[in-house]
């Protein structure tokens, strides 16, 4: 098996999980809306799901594991999950910045202009975006 036809079985799996295991459990029912809370990662989940067994159908191009690469990305992913516990605890406006500041500073960006729209306006606009004209509310 190919490295492109085990890249699209991982996302076939994880379209089957968003499926029948996290958007069910994880969004709300409500039946006074035209569009339901569900009904966008449904959508997306099933074209990622579709679009992903025709990459293990057809698989086209060469994938290549690049070790150095896979385990940049892989401290990505354990730094987004530390702030996720971070935001459990102190909430979105703690929790937000600092793991924005971190991937910054990460990937190497360091001009101040771009620091300060990153770590205080973009997570500011989120916040209130969501809480204040939505009404939902952030961990």
């Amino acid at each position: 098996m190919t490295l492109n036809r085990i890249s699209g079985l991982v996302v076939a799996v994880i379209g089957l999980v968003l499926l029948f295991w996290i958007i069910p459990r994880h969004t709300e029912t409500v039946d006074y809306a035209w569009l339901r809370p569900a009904t966008l990662p449904i959508i997306t989940a099933v074209v990622a799901l579709i679009s992903s067994i025709v990459h293990i159908i057809f698989p086209s191009g060469t994938a290549e594991l690049d070790v150095k690469l896979a385990l940049r990305a892989g401290l990505f992913f354990v730094i987004s999950l530390l702030a996720l516990l971070l935001m459990h605890f102190l909430g979105f406006l703690v929790g937000a910045p600092f793991l924005v500041m971190v991937l910054m500073l990460l990937v190497g960006e360091r001009r101040p202009l771009w620091l300060i729209a990153g770590i205080v306006l973009i997570p500011l606009a989120m916040w209130s975006t969501i809480v204040l004209l939505l009404g939902r509310p952030l961990p």
